[in-house]
């Protein structure tokens, strides 16, 4: 199952409505659940997840199939305190607004019921506090002459309805506000000028507090394409009923015209350095188009959707998804090429960590992680670590590196443990590269990797590491897929936390979608960890059965994990968690119930062929996660930035996920799968 993302952008106003106005809640009578739960219904008065500073909310809780009549206990985080608590119920207050409870735009309150009977047993709801109205930062994406589009604006607190105008300076033509008096207003229409437009937009909510915010817009001419300049291309999917990878640096002009070069690999051909000619980028609406890639090999065409521009208003990123007849399907994603420092001539130059995702000819999933010193051209002080039919534990590694060529291409040999694998790698920066193995494809089929390297900078960007270099949390990603019945998939998200440098120990927090099994927050305490100098570092998990671990850091908390353990070959990436700061982030906690700005998201390395899904425009308001074929609802948990809740996604269904923030500009989503569905990680990013 591939799923196509790419209609108008979502009409987010029955999200927003749930930051804007419920100015009765407090007297409605219990109605319906509200918030995600395990086991415990939990209520409020009318079904409200929103009051105005100084309401209260009346909460009531009911243990399901519970074995006595304890009841539940209450806990809150965040802004408020909760009163007349029993073991069926309880009242939250609202901050008054005033004084040292002053509220600016809105903020959050974690509440929890859980069964005094069976702790496992809870509830949780994302209540949100409306205070003085703020704009909410926005960024606009660019538009172009007569291609539709559409940018939300909205505000956070505030009373319903809301007045918006555009206070100065003037809208591009052919662009108008909406007319929406909800929390949000949308900039929408079909521009007919290209240029650079500045003016300033006003909302003014029922009790005349007014909120503003200075925006600027570029229009594009029709033939300009969304993306313009170089970007490097990784694509990881499934053609000709087998799985397929392809590397590329495209340059995409101001006309929409595509050159490069592409590396290619799918069950019947390897394609190496294989110059692209003729192809081109269309927008379709607002942040989306096709990328069509030709070559003497063939075509290969992508939906794309561009992320917000950056500081430097150029696009960096993209998320992509392969568009192609039959069971083909796939994704990936672009990056913005960045050559300073690149010399073309000379091989990269440093210490390097990787890490590649792969499956053999026989369909077994595996990974490769491990590091090297590259030293003109020549690679040293290699280590590999590998869940491959045949293993590596700590396996020195030898080879080349090649220079790049003037699109960054280059090749990496690799030899470790008596195997020697070929990479097409294309520099994304000097500290990152994307690649894809090379290796002939012949009649028995071949090994298919993917993956990329980094530079390693130690800890804090001293030379070496140790076990401080976990000092900070990471968002553990693992994939992996075990038989041959679907569902396959075996993919989990975790978070490393609370570690102890002298002890060696850490927290682990794991949510694991395991073919038809799924299991949410499994917490294991002090897991035994340690760092080598070199960044090479092992965790040992105390499960059942115990789970061992190798990982390779590119900086503090931040690199590539292989499982040793188990048979879904599980490897993935540790990403550092940024604690902020964050703009919603409250004292409860460094982290928000909600992100400023739009996300693109992504099936991340999928693992079977469906589902795939790209969605061009995804908001985290609050407690809702949306977009216009996406509403979820999680409860974010401020000290850990974790959310547990459920996604319904049109073609798809309803299917528990759990959510990591990663940073202002990141989330990890992990949907569990069922009987039907394949597990999957989704990448969220906003530039």
């Amino acid at each position: 199952m591939s799923f196509i993302r790419y209609a108008r952008m979502p009409l987010l106003i029955a999200t927003i409505l749930a930051v804007a106005a419920c100015s009765n809640n407090s007297n409605r009578g219990i109605t319906a659940k509200v918030g995600v739960d395990t086991g415990v219904a939990l209520t409020t008065a009318g079904s409200a997840t929103s009051l105005l500073t100084g309401q209260t909310l009346a909460l009531g809780a009911t243990v399901e199939n519970a074995s006595n009549s304890e009841g539940v206990t209450w806990t809150l985080t965040g802004a408020g305190s909760l009163t007349s608590e029993t073991g069926t119920s309880a009242t939250y207050v609202a901050p008054t607004g005033t004084g040292t409870e002053v509220v600016n735009g809105a903020t959050t309150a974690l509440i929890t019921a859980t069964s005094i009977a069976n702790p496992t047993q809870l509830a949780s709801v994302a209540l949100i506090v409306l205070g003085t109205p703020l704009i909410d930062p926005t960024t606009l994406f660019p538009a172009n002459v007569n291609v539709a589009y559409q940018s939300p604006v909205s505000a956070s607190g505030g009373d319903a309805p809301f007045t918006w105008v555009v206070l100065s300076g003037a809208l591009p033509p052919g662009l108008a506000l909406n007319g929406s008096t909800s929390a949000a207003t949308y900039i929408e229409g079909t521009p007919t000028t290209a240029g650079i437009y500045n003016f300033t937009l006003q909302a003014t909510d029922t009790l005349s507090r007014v909120a503003s915010v200075a925006l600027t817009m570029t229009v594009n001419t029709e033939t300009a394409c969304v993306l313009q300049g170089n970007y490097t291309l990784l694509f990881t999917g499934f053609r000709g009923n087998g799985d397929a990878t392809h590397v590329a640096s495209i340059q995409i002009s101001n006309t929409g015209l595509i050159t490069g070069e592409q590396d290619y690999k799918d069950p019947s051909r390897t394609i190496t350095a294989e110059t692209l000619t003729s192809g081109t980028c269309v927008n379709r609406e607002t942040n989306t188009g096709v990328l069509t890639l030709e070559a003497p090999s063939g075509e290969l065409v992508y939906n794309f959707a561009a992320t917000l521009p950056g500081a430097d208003q150029k696009i960096h990123s993209a998320g992509l998804q392969l568009i192609h007849s039959g069971s083909d399907s796939g994704s990936g994603q672009l990056e913005l090429q960045d050559f300073s420092g690149v010399v073309t001539g000379a091989p990269v130059s440093g210490d390097y960590a990787f890490g590649v995702l792969g499956v053999t000819p026989t369909k077994l999933h595996y990974g490769m992680a491990g590091r090297f010193t590259s030293t003109a051209g020549a690679i040293t002080a290699g280590l590999v670590d590998s869940n491959a039919p045949s293993p590596m534990t700590e396996t020195v590694a030898a080879g080349t590196i090649t220079p790049p060529d003037a699109n960054g291409r280059g090749t990496l040999t690799l030899l470790a443990g008596g195997q020697t694998t070929t990479f097409a790698y294309y520099n994304v920066n000097p500290g990152k590269l994307f690649m894809i193995d090379i290796d002939a494809t012949s009649a028995g089929g071949t090994t298919r990797l993917a993956g990329q390297i980094t530079a390693q900078v130690g800890n804090a960007g001293a030379a070496a590491f140790n076990n401080s270099a976990m000092a900070t949390p990471s968002i553990m990603s693992l994939f992996g897929a075990s038989g041959n019945d679907e569902p396959v998939a075996v993919m989990a998200l975790g978070r490393l936390s609370n570690p102890s440098a002298t002890a060696g120990t850490l927290d682990l927090l794991l949510d694991t979608s395991n073919q038809t099994v799924d299991v949410q927050a499994q917490t294991f305490l002090a897991q035994s960890y340690a760092v080598a100098t070199n960044g090479r570092g092992t965790l040992s998990v105390a499960d059942t059965p115990a789970r061992s671990f190798a990982f390779y850091l590119d900086g503090p908390s931040s690199g590539y994990i292989v499982e040793h353990t188990g048979t879904a070959g599980s490897a993935g990436f540790l990403e550092a968690q940024s604690q902020g700061p964050y703009e919603y982030a409250t004292s409860s906690g460094p982290f928000p119930a909600t992100l400023a700005n739009s996300f693109v998201s992504y099936t991340a390395y999928p693992q079977a062929p469906g589902p795939i899904t790209l969605n061009a425009l995804l908001y985290l308001n609050f407690d809702a996660l949306s977009s216009n074929f996406v509403n979820g609802s999680f409860a974010i948990d401020p000290t850990i930035g974790r959310g547990l809740g459920t996604v319904t996604e049109s073609g798809v269904g309803t299917l528990p996920s759990a959510l990591y923030i990663v940073s202002p500009t990141r989330m990890e989503m992990l949907r569990f799968g069922t009987k039907g569905i394949d597990g999957t990680i989704e990448t969220m990013i906003q530039n």
